[in-house]
């Protein structure tokens, strides 16, 4: 059997893409955040259908791509506003037609808003200091 010459895998705890013609793996989370978080134009980077990016990914990682991008961009979210960043830049910086878009999706997995969710993370940082 031919080996694709796209794989999805984790490494370093990170998700990559290793494509045959290259020596280094890619890591996704730039890739997603550059293309929006979409998957077509992921398909286009990687030089692939969608139902080829589907399959690889189920294989690799047991999810969609759209399911993974959607988890990354909560992932890269939960990390902008670690680093302090106000909820309405990172909802533009991630691509959310508005903030409130951004605080549902975001409250749908981690169970709290962005604005709670640095409320908890301040109080957390200022508790450790004492």
């Amino acid at each position: 059997m031919k080996r694709p010459d796209l794989q999805i895998a984790y490494r370093n705890g990170r998700v990559v893409a290793i494509r045959a013609r290259d020596l280094e793996a890619e890591p996704l989370g730039p890739i997603a955040l550059k293309f929006g978080f979409k998957v077509k134009p992921l398909c286009v980077h990687f030089e692939v259908s969608e139902r080829q990016l589907h399959r690889i990914f189920t294989d690799s990682l047991g999810i969609s791509p759209k399911d993974w991008l959607r988890r990354e961009r909560m992932v890269q979210a939960r990390q902008h506003l670690l680093e302090g960043m106000p909820v309405k830049e990172a909802a533009v910086i991630l691509g959310f037609p508005s903030t409130k878009d951004f605080s549902r999706e975001f409250q749908l997995l981690h169970e709290v808003t962005p604005t709670d969710f640095q409320r908890r993370q301040d109080a957390e940082r200022e508790r450790r200091l004492e």
